[in-house]
């Protein structure tokens, strides 16, 4: 059921702060990790997949940017191109959003392109 209005801030599932969205649910044991939440997309209430490191780095976003999810996948909705998903936009937008944020320094200071102890080894082991 969609509404027009954005939820209100008595709404248990309105996400009053940037890293609080609403409702999730894990996939079931031995299936796919994705989890799915509801936004509000353009007053829109809808439902949206994505690994949780994909919310977690949409909330970290949104903090960084003092934003709601909710206003950031309606601003994501309205630039995507036609037959893109909104998934499909989210996890492009948040890709491209740490692309334009990654310098020469920070990848100095994460010691990419050296022989020296890779510093994401932990999350590529979280990957396999």
């Amino acid at each position: 059921m969609h509404s027009d209005s954005p939820p209100s801030p008595d709404d248990p599932d309105a996400d009053t702060e940037a890293g609080n969205d609403a409702e999730s649910t894990p996939a079931a044991e031995g299936g796919s990790n994705l989890v799915s939440r509801n936004i509000t997309v353009a007053g829109h209430r809808t439902s949206c997949r994505l690994e949780p490191e994909m919310w977690s780095a949409l909330r970290d976003i949104c903090e960084r940017e003092r934003i709601s999810i909710h206003q950031l996948c309606t601003a994501i909705d309205d630039r995507r191109p036609d037959r893109t998903s909104l998934t499909s936009a989210i996890r492009v937008f948040i890709l491209g959003y740490y692309q334009m944020a990654a310098t020469d320094e920070g990848h100095r200071q994460a010691n990419h392109g050296t022989q020296e102890e890779f510093i994401y080894e932990s999350l590529l082991e979280d990957v396999s």
